[in-house]
């Protein structure tokens, strides 16, 4: 018992992974005010479909279009399913069972979050469809292979439109495909919905849509969906591989003859139209099952005679005639309908057969002709006689064409045989009503402007009818221009009276738009078939409006009028511009309206223009102060400003205008260009290339100056926009400056050896240093450039010959042996030679001196440059010194004498 109470909670709570749709689709129906019904519609196969499948409810969703941003989440629930009827019950086969299950709920679209202009769309994802589908791919997801989901769509427009509410139903009840179809013999069925608001439905064939996933039931999501992949040679224009193969006429009639046996998915989309614009989309998913085991079977025939023949000899087409003395028992036809299957012993030679009849020039209910019993069973290859019979009045003014249908009770469907019939009935006599006034089937009336026009009609009928009037006009509403018509009263049948009058004043109508108007008076007499033509009597008036003078427009640009249509003038940014504006009216001294067209673009600019209005005479000024700040002169730099004056306050409310365009070219503003000055010890550089020996610093103060103070000091900007050598320079200092007004920096370099390669010790080097403003679109700069040679220390030109003798006596002369800081020493052998060592620089420096007595052993030992050795307890005698630079060694002997 735990066992099975397990096995149903599974089930319960999870969806199952399960070979099951067939189709549906969603209905989304108006009840009232903001309420709505959505309806999801599953067709469930019962042949092939798992119990557990079939779900309890579903949670769909609702997206905005224009963003895809979810809405809300709608669970609706199963609370409808029913078996979907053949249309012949005994046609019946196992392999077609289809359960039609209505999911449901009433929700409220609040015009506060449903009003977007592009609409929403509802939708809801499942898997999966049949695993024996022929056309698509289909498989088992839990086998690996690619699955086959629907996804149930449906587009609805916003509840409000131009601030007014938008009521809407989506199409519903279409006819589900009950009946399944035979090789090689036609198949047809109405796959048509209907509209409650009576919006236009156009239908065509679409790839059904697949799940964005393959699980039972997709996290929703607002697409894209992915379409379902075709089999190998089945593709939309080749669906069911018929010949002709499945199609949808755009009233939504699904035809096909079916060549392959087996199970076909297709899709319908139905586009929604009201008054020629797409106000929703709906999708239907369905299936199509193609069985062989279909009986052979004859179609019906039929055949027509009319009542004074003898012999049924029309088989497809018949025409009669009636005149409108011919009685109702003899207005008619007799149809005879045999069918060769009732002399079939498989049949049992028994068939039934039925007729029905169809409008074919025309759209009305016609079965009113038929007669009582349209079905009859046909036995032993007898066939059965029906009468047709025709109304006194014909269903439309004129010939009409009918179709009489024979259709038996073959499987799937029905087969039929039509005959078309034009039907010719005379009307009963009638005579047509006329005008006795006016006497003229066209009136013309002219009026000056607050004339009155008004007169009498009068309209007769000399059978004494009913008289019907309608009254049309070209384009107006009657009241609205001052039109009346009115009828005497009490009406009498067989004449109509009445009056038309106009009232042409312009405070009742506006008459700029228009000033000729024409009504017609139309009446129709009410006879027995209400055919008869109106009568009509047509009054074309005009106006003529009184004249008025046009206001002028002018400004102190130009001191001719003539000129000032287009007015071309400069200014430079930082420069102002200022200017009056004149309209003026002094024929009529109307009220006028003096303004600036497209006065939002000209205060983005920065200018400005205060509107007039008054009498006669009207002055404004324009005024413009042209700053960086409002201009781009890298997107334009000609601006057009339209002035008008309007004369609209006139008695006839004539609209009369003129109009000047100022067209300003913008320059850019008049710019001094900034000054760079660079000091070496607080004097102002001159020459160009400056001089250094390796480890002095190099300092350099550089300031950069502009004279430009209005409307604002410029922002300055110092840099070094270039060091460049034979050598790269690096290690050297410099900090880029911006600032408004004056700006200071400082360029510091102390180079040491490492700047020198390849023992190549002089270098040059070149520093550019610029300093630029920032004046719009007219920016300056000034650029200063250094050059800097760089030398290495220069050494001792002579050779160098260290001192050879010292007395370490202590008496305070000559009592060490030492190089640098002594004076030379006289018994030096060479007089021109220094004593000094060479002086470091990039070439060599001092490493170290050693002292060795004549053994060879170290005495003294020293790394400083001005090492002191005073031969401490050291024999007199001969030593040896080892002078080592990083480039050279110096070796001599020395005496100690004591």
């Amino acid at each position: 018992m735990r066992k099975i109470l397990l096995t149903l909670l599974l089930l319960i709570a999870f969806p199952v992974f399960a070979s099951h749709i067939v189709g549906g689709e969603f209905e989304l129906i108006h009840i009232s005010g903001n309420q709505y019904r959505l309806n999801l519609i599953i067709y469930f196969d019962q042949i092939n479909g798992a119990p557990g499948a079939k779900d309890p409810s579903a949670t769909v969703s609702i997206f905005r279009k224009r963003d895809k941003v979810l809405m809300r989440s709608v669970t609706l629930n199963l609370t409808d399913e029913s078996n979907v009827p053949y249309t012949q019950p005994e046609c019946a086969v196992q392999e077609l069972v289809t359960r039609k299950l209505i999911y449901t709920n009433v929700l409220t679209l609040p015009p506060s979050q449903f009003s977007d202009p592009e609409g929403y769309f509802v939708v809801w994802e499942r898997c999966c469809r049949n695993y024996k589908i022929t056309n698509i791919n289909s498989g088992n997801p839990q086998l690996g292979q690619e699955a086959a989901g629907q996804t149930f769509y449906l587009e609805f427009p916003p509840v409000v439109k131009n601030g007014a509410p938008f009521v809407n139903s989506s199409p519903r009840l279409f006819p589900p495909l009950s009946d399944f179809a035979c090789p090689f013999i036609p198949y047809y069925v109405d796959f048509a919905g209907i509209d409650d608001d009576g919006d236009s439905l156009v239908y065509s064939l679409t790839t059904p849509l697949n799940t964005t996933s393959a699980e039972a039931l997709p996290p929703a999501s607002p697409g894209p969906f992915p379409p379902v992949t075709w089999k190998s040679n089945f593709s939309l224009t080749n669906i069911i591989n018929g010949l002709p193969d499945l199609r949808i006429s755009k009233e939504g009639l699904l035809t096909a003859t079916p060549r392959t046996v087996g199970l076909f998915v297709f899709a319908v989309k139905i586009d929604e139209y009201r008054a020629g614009e797409k106000i929703g989309e709906s999708r239907r998913d369905f299936q199509m099952l193609v069985d062989e085991l279909c009986p052979q079977s004859d179609p019906p025939a039929i055949t027509g005679k009319k009542l004074t023949d003898t012999e049924f000899t029309y088989s497809e087409n018949m025409s009669v005639s009636f005149s409108n003395v011919v009685t109702d028992a003899n207005r008619c036809i007799d149809v005879r309908v045999s069918d060769l299957d009732a002399s079939k012993l498989s049949n049992n030679f028994t068939e039934r057969v039925s007729i029905r009849v169809v409008p074919l020039n025309f759209r009305k209910d016609i079965n009113s002709i038929l007669p009582a019993t349209t079905t009859t069973v046909l036995t032993n290859g007898s066939s059965h006689d029906f009468r047709i019979c025709f109304p006194q009045c014909p269903f439309i003014n004129g010939p009409y064409q009918i179709g009489v249908i024979a259709f038996d009770d073959a499987c799937s469907l029905p087969l039929t045989d039509t005959l078309k019939v034009i039907v010719n009935t005379q009307p009963p006599p009638n005579t047509a009503p006329y005008f006795v006034k006016p006497t003229q089937p066209i009136t013309q009336v002219t009026l000056l402007e607050g004339g009155v026009y008004e007169a009498e009609f009068e309209v007769r009928d000399n059978d004494g009818d009913e008289l019907i009037p309608f009254i049309t006009t070209d384009g107006f509403i009657l009241a609205d221009a001052g039109f009346k018509v009115t009828f005497d009263e009490p009406r009498v049948n067989g004449k109509l009276t009445g009056k038309i009058r106009w009232d042409a004043f312009c405070n009742i109508f506006d008459f700029t738009n228009r000033t000729f108007f024409e009504v017609k008076i139309l009446v129709n007499d009410r006879d027995l078939c209400d055919y008869g033509e109106r009568v009509s009597a047509a009054y074309k008036f005009q106006v003529i409006l009184p004249g008025n003078a046009d206001p002028i427009i002018d400004t102190d640009l130009t001191p001719n009028p003539q000129e000032r249509s287009v007015l071309n003038i400069q200014r430079r940014i930082n420069e102002s511009l200022a200017f009056n504006v004149t309209g003026t009216d002094l024929v009529d001294s109307d009220f006028l309206t003096l303004d600036a067209l497209k006065r939002d673009s000209m205060e983005y600019y920065g200018a400005s223009f205060t509107a007039k209005s008054g009498n006669r005479n009207l002055t404004s000024q324009f005024t413009w102060d042209l700053r960086c700040a409002k201009i781009d002169l890298s997107k334009r730099s000609t601006f057009v400003f339209t002035f008008i004056v309007t004369d609209a306050a006139n008695k006839c409310r004539f609209y009369k205008a003129d109009t000047v365009d100022v067209h300003v070219k913008v320059l850019p503003p008049i710019n001094t260009g900034p000054l760079l000055v660079i000091q070496k010890e607080n004097q102002t550089i001159n020459e160009q290339t400056l001089q250094y020996e390796i480890g002095n610093t190099i300092s350099l103060t550089l300031t950069g100056t502009d004279v430009d103070l209005f409307p604002e000091p410029d922002l300055l900007s110092l840099q070094l926009i270039e060091a460049n050598g034979n050598v790269t320079p690096e290690g050297y200092e410099f900090t880029p400056v911006q600032s408004v007004g004056p700006v200071q920096t400082i360029f510091t370099w102390t180079p040491d050896c490492s700047v020198f390669r390849d023992n190549v010790y002089e270098n040059d080097y070149v520093f550019m240093f610029r300093v630029s403003d920032n004046r719009c679109f007219n920016t300056k700069a000034d650029t200063v450039t250094i050059n800097i040679k760089l030398k290495d220390i220069v050494g001792f030109g002579t050779e160098f010959f260290p001192p050879n003798v010292f007395t370490p006596n202590n008496d305070g002369h000559n009592d060490y042996f030492a190089v640098e800081g002594i004076d030379p020493f006289s018994s030096n052998p060479n007089p021109d030679a220094t004593v000094a060592f060479p002086p470091d620089n990039c070439q060599g420096q001092f490493e170290s001196v050693k002292i060795f007595n004549r053994w060879g052993n170290p005495v003294f030992e020293s790394t400083e440059r001005k090492f002191r050795w005073y031969a401490p307890n050291q024999a007199a005698g001969v030593y040896y010194y080892v002078i080592k630079f990083t480039n050279k060694e110096y070796r001599g002997s020395l005496s100690v004498r004591i």
